[in-house]
């Protein structure tokens, strides 16, 4: 029973599949409930002109009651009930079945008018509803083959018990409302069966999705991938950045004594100690170049972080590689340049997304890093206005590679720690 209709694991799953499934499939319902009660009505409105007035009345009586329960099915379909209760289905399926099979007696009794005999009536009307109940039953199918059974057991009794029925016309009989059955069954087990499957890949798409926007927001911040995703143009002014540059000290006479496969790993333990110092101050990293590090205060996603939480950052990077160097056996020194001021920050281009800054403040901040000292800082006197409590040096006049005599205040740092 469970590979011939199948059900998901997981009852959350399941029960999800269920409302999606049964919110869509309403709409379905719904358009065949409004041509099923004009249909009735259309015959309520001619049968007068063929039948006796008691026929008339008979017809029009149950053609009522079974509208109603059909009107009252359209609204159901519209509720969280009918959504989050799928087995509220066989309760609808059966009252209407008992509605339809007044407006079948009825039919029946009519039979010297319509020239149909009665036991064909009774069971092209019952056709009709298992038909309309392949649709009917949604996300349902165990229920409906229970249904479907039942109905089909309860015809055959009634198709061998009616008097006067050639065997030959019974046999026949049965075998057309059998098709029908059949075909109801293998059209609401191959509907669900297809729902299950879209389903199912919609959860993996919406996983594969996640993930995407997982990776999305790892490299730029959320409001940033936001825009990106509307099609906006990502482009902002920030009148006080704190721009922080870290460099190692003898980088390049560390790579021609290291391994490639060495020197990529201290890389990475020095990269995720600055990732790490980061999350910790607030800070925002930008990218790495080489073997500099890059991180900002105040910018995009960094609104609450100021030169204070700068020098923080720095601070700690500068145990933490300490630390790294103690354990790897390797002298790590870096050398730190720490600005504030305007930037522009944006995204630019099609592929490698990321979030950068441009402007004079990083010049400023790379340029300091060059004279600070092996692990200390050089901070710039727009800077030093906000941090000066912080470190203790004397401003000095130094010149700058493209920038001119500076007044620069330098420190040893050590670490918070």
């Amino acid at each position: 029973m469970a590979a011939f209709a199948p059900r998901f694991a997981d009852p959350e799953t399941e029960r999800a599949f269920l409302s999606e499934e049964r919110a869509q499939r309403g709409r379905a319902i719904r358009a065949l409930i409004v041509i099923a009660v004009a249909t009735l009505g259309s015959y309520i409105l001619i049968n007068p002109m063929h039948f006796p007035r008691a026929g008339v009345t008979a017809y029009a009586a149950a053609a009522a009651v079974l509208g109603a329960m059909m009107i009252g099915f359209f609204l159901l379909t519209q509720t969280r009930l009918y959504q989050e209760r799928p087995a509220i289905d066989l309760p609808v399926f059966v009252l209407l079945a008992l509605g339809m099979g007044w407006l079948s007696q009825v039919l029946a009794d009519l039979a010297p008018f319509t020239g149909f005999p009665p036991h064909v009536m009774v069971m092209v009307q019952l056709g009709i509803l298992v038909v309309f109940a392949s649709v009917g039953f949604a996300g349902t199918f165990r229920l409906f083959l229970v249904w479907a059974t039942v109905l089909l057991g309860l015809a055959i009794i009634w198709m061998m018990t009616r008097p006067g029925v050639p065997d030959i016309s019974r046999v026949y009989t049965l075998t057309n409302f059998s098709t029908f059955w059949i075909f109801a069954l293998y059209f609401n087990w191959d509907v669900e069966r297809r729902a299950r499957e879209v389903f199912t890949a919609n959860l993996a798409l919406a996983a594969e999705k996640a993930k995407t926007e997982e990776l999305l927001y790892n490299v730029l911040p959320q409001e940033v991938a936001a825009r990106l995703k509307a099609g906006d143009a990502v482009a902002d002014a920030f009148t006080d950045v704190a721009v922080v540059f870290v460099d190692l000290v003898g980088f390049s006479r560390l790579a021609k004594r290291l391994s490639p496969g060495h020197l990529v790993q201290l890389l990475n333990a020095y990269f995720s100690a600055g990732d790490r110092c980061c999350d910790r101050h607030g800070l925002e990293k930008v990218k790495t170049i080489g073997d500099a590090y890059l991180a900002v205060a105040g910018g995009m996603a960094s609104r609450d972080a100021d030169a204070r939480a700068a020098v923080g950052f720095a601070r700690d990077l500068i145990g933490e590689l300490k630390a790294l160097s103690e354990e790897r056996g390797i002298a790590l020194q870096a050398r730190v340049g720490l600005h504030v001021g305007p930037a522009v920050g944006g995204v630019i281009g099609t592929n490698r997304l990321a979030y950068d800054y441009w402007g004079d403040t990083m010049n400023i901040a790379a340029r300091l890093q060059s004279v600070a000292p092996p692990n200390g800082i050089a901070v710039s006197e727009a800077a030093w206005l906000q941090v000066g409590s912080m470190i203790a040096c004397e401003p000095q006049i130094l010149v700058l590679k493209g920038v001119g005599e500076t007044e620069v205040y330098l420190a040893t740092l050590e670490s918070s720690a």
